[in-house]
């Protein structure tokens, strides 16, 4: 009967959030399939330099792609910078490559600005009118990957609780937000191709079981375990959705910490191959070159070459 109800529970859990096309469903189901026995390698893309190619520098420093490469909307609203524009164009070409594309978004909001410390903007928001124009210059670019056959894992509103970005500015606001988003994506617009990735790092600040669909935490410190567990809480399939140092496979098997993917966060300090705390994959500061290759060539990693054609 325990063994029954734990199913029982799981199988609720991992419901789907929102209606999903056959290409996002196939990705969805390889997902959960591989979920404790595969770790799926990612990296983040440079968004404000359209001309450094991480993936490329994965590549050289391992000989082999990531599986996973993650994406930004940053500079698609109501932003002045000239790179990270195309975005949606290289995710499509990522995906027809056979990886994996996910997306964050660094919501700009008044001033051009995301972080809470240099806009006015806070919730809870008592109009959405007044936020939904952002909203839907997003859904245009989610559209053209839904109608280019792209399964996209999104992961909006990331690090709420820690309060720096505007969107972390009230539990209650980012929660109602949240679920105003996925509602007007999916209901309003008719996304079909969206895998909701909540990544609140806090479990109080879980907006529910109905609008997602995995769970993710960002973790920058060495605190791998308790990020894990605290965000295994609520059922979900659980990412390290940022990081900087690649956990050790083999120790994430024995601790049973499953990891679904990892996501090393980008470079940004110059040529490829520079150590500097500012350079997340390049160079040694983060992770030795000898630890990516051991990560990259680990059989329970699942790299480019690896990926089924979903």
């Amino acid at each position: 009967m325990r063994y029954l109800t734990l199913l029982l529970a799981f199988t609720f859990s991992c419901a789907s959030a929102a209606p999903r096309n056959a290409s996002t469903q196939a990705a969805y189901d390889y997902l959960l399939g591989i979920w404790g026995k595969n770790i799926i390698a990612g990296q983040a893309d440079l968004t404000w330099r359209d001309s450094t190619d991480m993936a490329e520098r994965v590549h050289a420093d391992t000989g082999k792609y990531p599986a996973l490469m993650g994406y930004d909307f940053m500079n698609y609203y109501d932003a002045t910078e000239a790179d990270g524009r195309h975005q949606t164009e290289e995710a499509i070409a990522w995906s027809r490559k056979g990886g994996l594309v996910s997306f964050h978004w660094h919501w700009r909001m008044q001033n051009g600005e995301f972080y809470t410390k240099k806009t006015p903007f806070r919730l809870p928001v008592n109009d959405y009118r007044d936020i939904d124009p952002a909203i839907d210059r997003i859904a245009q670019e989610l559209k053209r990957l839904q109608d280019a056959n792209v399964p996209v894992l999104w992961r909006p509103l990331h690090e709420a609780s820690g309060g720096w970005f505007w969107w972390g500015s009230s539990r209650e606001g980012y929660i109602a937000l949240w679920r105003h988003m996925h509602q007007r994506l999916t209901q309003q617009h008719g996304l079909r191709n969206l895998i909701w990735v909540w990544n609140g790092q806090d479990p109080s600040w879980y907006p529910g079981d109905d609008v997602v669909d995995l769970a993710g935490y960002d973790v920058y410190e060495n605190n791998y375990s308790e990020a894990y567990h605290k965000t295994r809480q609520h059922g979900k399939p659980v990412a390290l959705t940022e990081t900087s140092h690649i956990p050790d496979p083999e120790q994430s098997a024995a601790n049973g910490e499953w990891w679904l993917w990892f996501l090393v966060w980008n470079d940004g300090a110059g040529p490829a191959g520079v150590t500097s705390p500012d350079n997340f994959w390049t160079g040694e500061y983060h992770n030795t070159n000898a630890h990516k290759r051991k990560v990259y060539n680990d059989p329970r990693v699942i790299t480019l070459d690896r990926l089924p054609k979903l």
